[in-house]
């Protein structure tokens, strides 16, 4: 985990995280309970819950066979909701032009019309453009803790979709998941402004399979025991005040605040989580199919509505 801190202009310190890939934030949950021991907050990521109602999962031990082997219910329940999505109609024609001579046609060629050739006129078609570019999907996976299961399945769906449409189409799209939070409560001695977190899911162009798509978009442990985890090795002073602790709170969900990347694109906290019926799904999927293209350098015909 590299570890970078920015101090504001009103003095307060922006804490931001980069993890390696999944495989860390695996090794973390593993030895959650070792931190847990060997400091003087209580964690909340190991907490044992019965009914599996706020965390998705009733031990760490279950979140991270899930993460790592696959969560069957959830892929089942990902793809029904993707099979109400048009995955065909996310991605569209692009504005990029065929010039065709003809003997009719949009404008004169200058240069076949002086040549007397009788086919002196230009016609233009739109056509498929892939530029082989790379573009990074930032998703934001911080919640309050009143979302519900069912409003996450939906918003992974749409993304999902997005990245499937995108793919298919031969676009090359990464995906980082960002936990981002603010204390709820500041503190004179420490004053932080907020911590991020960024976990690389898939580099550009690699192949994002559904059972890894259902953890990490469209599940609660990914963040209550996941990304709780990774809060929790922080070192106590800094845990205190960002609420990193049992009752804590574990912060305020916030959105993303450090420097997005180049060629990078983000869905925030709050985007998706409200979608009612097929068409919203559908129109969010849209949304954010047209912000990778725009993150490819690929451009949006005007009579293209997203």
């Amino acid at each position: 985990m590299r570890k970078c801190k920015y101090v504001r202009n009103d003095g307060s310190v922006a804490y931001v995280r980069h993890l390696d890939s999944l495989n860390e934030v695996v090794d973390i949950m593993r030895n959650s309970k070792e931190n847990d021991r060997n400091s003087s907050l209580e964690s909340s990521s190991c907490e044992i819950d019965s009914d599996s109602s706020w965390y998705g999962t009733s031990s760490m031990e279950e979140a991270m066979d899930l993460m790592r082997y696959g969560w069957e219910e959830g892929r089942l329940k990902l793809k029904k909701a993707i099979g109400k999505i048009a995955i065909d109609e996310l991605v569209g024609k692009r504005c990029t032009v065929d010039q065709i001579p003809d003997y009719t046609g949009d404008e004169v060629d200058i240069y076949r019309f002086l040549s007397g050739d009788p086919e002196n006129m230009v016609e233009y078609h739109l056509e498929d453009s892939k530029y082989g570019k790379q573009a990074n999907m930032l998703v934001n996976c911080s919640l309050s803790s009143s979302v519900s299961p069912e409003r996450i399945i939906k918003r992974g769906a749409a993304i999902y979709s997005a990245i499937e449409a995108l793919r298919a189409e031969g676009y090359a799209l990464g995906l980082t998941m960002v936990e981002s939070s603010k204390p709820e409560r500041h503190s004179k001695k420490h004053k932080i402004y907020g911590i991020e977190y960024y976990i690389p899911i898939i580099e550009p162009g690699n192949y994002l399979d559904i059972d890894t798509a259902s953890f990490c978009l469209a599940h609660l442990s990914f963040l209550r025991r996941a990304m709780f985890a990774v809060n929790e090795t922080e070192k106590d002073k800094i845990r205190k005040v960002a609420g990193f602790y049992s009752g804590g709170g574990y912060g305020v969900p916030s959105k993303i605040f450090s420097k997005i990347p180049p060629n990078s694109f983000v869905i925030n906290k709050g985007e998706g989580i409200d979608l009612k019926g097929v068409s919203e799904c559908q129109k969010f999927a849209q949304s954010i199919a047209y912000r990778a293209l725009k993150a490819l350098g690929v451009e949006v015909c005007d009579n293209e509505k997203y």
